[in-house]
Parts: structure tokens; sequence; C-alpha cells
């Protein structure tokens, strides 16, 4: 099976469409699967393709017109070969996604909301919650690649290459940035180096915390500064990039996460960890990332702190052994 993955230049969507592969590689057998980055000309354009493909879909079902594709995307190449499935996460690539769906008469995937277009265009939409659509499945958390396998492997690579303490107990911190309705004041980043120390003090753990691309860099050399007496291991991304979180994950009691990233929540949830929430009283998220959170909440997979006063409780996660079940069902019936 040729399984054709469409990417932006953003971590968290690719993260999230490796884990559909991940599902598919415990269905199918011998994938082919090749990658095209892809980036728009500019949001106008990709309204002007969104609009054209939800009233004239015949058009992208000629290969001729993918010479046309240029006038939308900067950077992009045409598959290799015929893909019998297209996935991808976000919204920069879903008018690719259709445009190619349409052109080589293949079934497609798009990971997350339709942002306009028509759910005829998609074979399936995966949703973390539910949007109407006819075709969407419905998942517990985003898909990703974390597996008790994986983070048991990493976790045993990372204490012998940084030779940190087997018997210490540790907490993981993922920092993100603005985004999503928030927005992190010095304030914030001050009472969060404070609520840090606090638990280090009251837990007897150490940190290892890592930034990612949306962290000010001033902020991280702060953090860095501030809190080396407190961790065991510091990334910071705007710095040098290191691939630590399923390392993290598996040394961890306890998951902390900004709450404006939805992947970083759901990736700290798959590792069956106790998750909590930082955000803040003033965010402002739209009704569907609220709505995530407080679907999250519910079920009892993290617990949110808007205040720096929390005390940590015995609150610890539901069992996800049956994690996206819907979704492998799904997706072992595609091609029948």
């Amino acid at each position: 099976m040729n399984i054709l993955v469409l990417k932006d230049n953003k971590p968290g969507h690719y993260n999230q469409t490796e884990g559909l592969i991940l599902y598919l590689t415990e269905i199918y057998t011998n994938l082919e699967i090749e990658y095209i980055n892809v980036e728009i000309n500019s949001k106008f354009s990709r309204k002007i393709l969104r609009f054209l493909l939800n009233n004239f879909s015949g058009f992208f079902e000629n290969k001729i017109n993918l010479k046309f594709i240029k006038f939308f995307y900067k950077n992009f190449r045409l598959p290799n070969s015929k893909p019998d499935l297209i996935l991808s996460t976000g919204g920069n690539v879903s008018n690719i996604n259709a445009w190619f769906a349409k052109a080589y008469s293949s079934k497609n995937i798009l990971n997350g909301s339709l942002r306009g277009l028509k759910e005829e265009l998609f074979t399936y939409v995966t949703t973390v919650i539910d949007l109407g659509y006819r075709n969407q499945i419905i998942l517990d958390v985003a898909p990703n690649t974390i597996t008790k396998e994986k983070l048991l492997e990493k976790s045993e690579n990372f204490l012998k290459i940084n030779n940190l303490e087997i018997n210490q107990k540790y907490y993981t911190l993922l920092i993100g940035g603005d985004g999503a309705g928030y927005k992190y004041n010095n304030k914030f980043y001050d009472n969060l180096i404070e609520f840090i120390k606090r638990i280090s003090d009251e837990e007897s753990i150490k940190w290892l915390i890592t930034t990612s691309r949306r962290t000010p860099l001033h902020i991280e050399n702060e953090l860095e500064e501030k809190l080396k007496e407190y961790y065991s291991y510091f990334v910071s991304y705007n710095k040098k990039e290191e691939k630590v979180l399923l390392a993290f994950l598996g040394l961890s009691d306890t998951i902390f996460v900004t709450e404006e990233s939805s992947s970083m929540i759901s990736e700290a949830i798959s590792s069956e960890k106790n998750v909590y929430t930082i955000g803040t009283n003033e965010a402002k998220p739209d009704k569907g990332y609220l709505k995530i959170l407080n679907k999250f909440e519910t079920k009892n997979l993290i617990t949110r702190i808007c205040s720096f006063d929390y005390s940590l409780s015995d609150n610890y996660n539901s069992s996800l052994k049956e994690i996206n079940f819907n979704l492998k069902s799904a997706l072992s019936k595609i091609f029948r």
C-alpha cells in the first residue's frame, strides 16, 4: 500500500500524522510511505483554492490540471507513485490533500477540522471533539507515536547517556508560549518559577524541562538560570532542539504542560502519567479548544491549574489501554 504524507512546517502537526501511520502499521503490512513538504503561497490563495475545491471539484479530477498547483503553493512536488491513501494534519495542507485525492482517485484522511472545506472531499476526518461531520472519527486524544515500549527504551537510553540518577524521582515540564488564546506575561513566568521551586521541595523531585518553538529566548534563558538547582536536564529549544520528549515522559511520574498546546497535552496523556495543564485566568481560548480541554478534564485525563497556589492531588489518569480504538477499527475497514 502506498501512503502519501503531506507535511507543513509545524512539528506538532507532523507528529500527529505520524501517529496515524503508527496505527496503520499495526493493521497493514508492506506500507510504502512517501513524504512531501508543502508550503502555501499565502492565506489568500488558500481561501481561493478552498472555494474552488468546494464548488468545482470535478476540475481537480484531471491530472493535467495539477500544473496549476504552482499558483497556490511555493513548496511542493508531485507524488512519485499513485497513492492509495493520503494523510495530513492542519489547514495549510488540507487543500492539497483534497486535490491529490481527486487527481489520483485516492482515499484520504484529514486530521483536524475542515476549516470550511466540504467533508465530501475526504474519506475520513479525525477529530478530538464532535464537529458534526458525517465522516468524522472522534478520537480520545490527538494521534501520536507514544507507546509504552518506546517510553521504556528512550528513558533507559537517556539515563545511560546523561548519567542521571536512576533512583531519583522526576517530574516533566513542557513549556510552550503564546497561542490558542493564551498569552503568558512576565508575571506568569515569575509565578511558574516559584511554583516549580515549591513543588521540588514538597515532592522531593528533580525536573526534566523542555521549552518549544513558541517560547521566547529571553524566557528560556531566565528559566534555565533561575531553576538550575531544581532540574536534572534542561532543553532550550531555540538554542539547540533535542528530541527528549519520549525520554522525559518515560522517566517522569507526573507531567506538567502549558495549556495552549493540544498536541503536547495529548502526548502527555498518552504516556498514562498524571497530567497537569498550566494556564491563566486571563486566557481566551476559542470554543472548540475549550471543548477539548473540558473533555480531557471531564474524563479525568488532566487536572487544570490556573492558579499557582495549587497543591498536587492523587487524581491520576484513567486507563488508556483502548486509546483511539475507534480509529483503529475504521482504518481496518478503509480498503475493504
